[in-house]
C-alpha cells in the first residue's frame, strides 16, 4: 500500500474513511501539562461533524459523533466498496469519485503534506479510468502528487544558469 496515503488518510483516526473529510481536530490542552505536545488530544471537528443519538444497547452509547457528509459514526467505517464507483447503475461514479479526491486533498494540505493538485487529480483520474479500485487511485496519486510538489520545490530553489 502506498505509505502517505495510508498514515495520512486511511489509518489517521481523525479522517471519515468514507468520505476522506477531516472529523477531527488536534486541540492542545496546556491545563493537564507541562508540554503542550503531550497533552494534545483529538476533538471533533464541529464543520464536519454532528452528535446524534440512535438506538443502543444503553443509555449512555446513544449518543454517538456522525460525519455530515456520509453519516457514519466510526473514522474506519466504511458506507462503500471499491466495486460500487464502476457500476454504471450504481450511486456512486465519477462526480462522487472527484468528491473523493477533493477531499483527499484538502486532508493532506491540512495535515501540512505538500502536494500537486494538478498532478494528484492526473493521476487519480487516469487510474479510475483504467479501472483500479479506489484506494488504489488515490494512493497512487498522493505518492505522485507529493513527489511532483517535491520536485516543484528543488526546482524553485535551483538558481537559474
Amino acid at each position: 500500500m502506498h505509505e502517505a496515503y495510508q498514515e495520512h488518510i486511511l489509518d489517521h483516526t481523525g479522517v471519515c474513511s468514507s468520505c476522506f473529510r477531516e472529523i477531527r481536530v488536534r486541540r492542545i490542552d496546556p491545563y493537564y501539562s507541562t508540554q503542550a505536545e503531550a497533552a494534545a488530544t483529538l476533538t471533533r471537528k464541529r464543520t464536519t461533524t454532528e452528535i446524534g443519538y440512535g438506538p443502543a444497547e444503553s443509555v449512555t452509547d446513544q449518543q454517538g459523533t456522525f460525519c455530515t457528509e456520509c453519516g457514519t459514526e466510526s473514522a474506519h467505517e466504511r458506507t462503500w466498496e471499491s466495486v460500487d464507483f464502476h457500476d454504471p447503475r450504481g450511486a456512486h461514479g465519477y462526480e462522487r469519485f472527484r468528491e473523493l479526491c477533493q477531499n483527499v486533498m484538502r486532508t493532506l494540505e491540512s495535515a501540512g503534506v505538500g502536494i500537486d493538485r494538478h498532478a494528484f487529480a492526473t493521476t487519480a483520474l487516469a487510474r479510475y479510468d483504467a479501472g483500479h479500485g479506489i484506494d488504489h487511485c488515490l494512493g497512487e496519486a498522493t505518492e505522485h502528487g507529493i513527489v511532483s510538489a517535491a520536485m516543484g520545490a528543488a526546482n524553485e530553489r535551483q538558481p537559474a544558469d
